[in-house]
């Protein structure tokens, strides 16, 4: 299932983009489901639209690597041999914040280990060009957090991979 709470219309334009590249895997009868919610914290009334995939087995091999035997999400020991470019693009597209002049990314389902075999994958993605990143405490858990100082290397090797709408969360505007 994918959804999105935000209805902005940047936003919205990206839920369209994963739709799009998700549609040979919805059934041909599917709907775009929607709904209405209030956040207790703060009164206020949100929307959200969601589409589910066929359950197929090519998605089998994702389900085996990123979900344990009790169906809970985590991280692969190999993760640094899974994430490319493209992949981190699509994490900061849909989980990615910017802060600041630097990036959090969230990761608030996964255990301490998995955070650290995270943020070390991301120190040392890029070969000799360094992320520096750190972790933080969140209300809701822990989070990476990419300093500003390494966002010039983010954007050079992403920023193609990224939805246009998308690319103020890795602040394009200093895209040189």
């Amino acid at each position: 299932m994918y959804a999105q709470s935000s209805l902005r219309k940047h936003h919205l334009n990206y839920f369209n983009h994963i739709l799009e590249l998700f549609k040979p895997y919805l059934s041909k009868d599917f709907k775009l489901k929607e709904r209405s919610f209030t956040d207790n914290r703060t009164n206020i009334n949100y929307s959200s639209v969601q589409f589910a995939t066929l359950s197929l087995p090519c998605f089998n091999y994702y389900k085996d690597i990123f979900y344990n035997s009790e169906n809970l999400k985590i991280v692969p020991s190999n993760i640094e041999n899974l994430l490319s470019p493209r992949g981190l693009a699509y994490w900061i597209m849909d989980d990615g914040s910017l802060q600041n002049k630097g990036l959090h990314l969230n990761t608030y389902g996964f255990t301490s280990q998995d955070i650290l075999n995270l943020k070390s994958t991301l120190e040392n993605m890029f070969g000799v060009n360094t992320l520096k990143c750190s972790i933080h405490k969140h209300k809701k858990g822990f989070r990476i957090y990419i300093w500003e100082e390494s966002m010039e290397v983010i954007r050079h090797n992403i920023s193609q991979f990224m939805h246009k709408d998308m690319l103020y969360k890795i602040n394009s505007g200093n895209i040189k």
